[in-house]
């Protein structure tokens, strides 16, 4: 058996799209959350004291959230962004890189659906954070 390549969370390119258009502040965004994909189960027991069994049920995919060092360019952005919110539709895409920032051909995925946020950071004069802005797409249930 051949020995397995393990991928570190920070050994992905992560990309946006909404309507076709790309968004970013010149660099890949930062995080990625979300965008599982779950079961609604129902269970039942024969008669009224048989062993439980799984019925199964309807997948549904969560929201999937992606974060960026807000910037210049992401500022300027979100007004457009702000306009597609419940109608755009936005593609996440996440490309998983080797050890060297090679794309790693095939390692990757994409979720696809409707942008259902697109928020600035809060600002506070007592902290030197960076702020990050966030997109949250509400997902359909196939991956692109």
């Amino acid at each position: 058996m051949p020995k397995a390549n393990y991928i570190r969370q920070d050994e992905a390119s992560i990309t946006l799209t909404v309507d076709g258009v790309n968004y970013d502040n010149g660099d890949d965004w930062f995080s990625y959350t979300g965008g599982g994909l779950s079961a609604a189960g129902a269970k039942t027991r024969a008669g009224s004291m048989g062993d439980e069994i799984e019925l199964g049920g309807p997948a549904t995919r969560a929201d999937a959230t992606i974060t960026t060092q807000n910037s210049e360019q992401m500022a300027g952005q979100h007004k457009t962004l702000e306009h597609l919110i419940g109608k755009g539709n936005a593609v996440i895409t996440i490309q998983y890189l080797d050890e060297y920032s090679h794309v790693l051909t095939g390692r990757g995925f994409s979720v696809r659906g409707k942008l259902k946020e697109a928020t600035l950071p809060d600002s506070n004069a007592n902290t030197p954070d960076a702020g990050m802005y966030t997109v949250v797409v509400a997902c359909h249930e196939f991956m692109a």
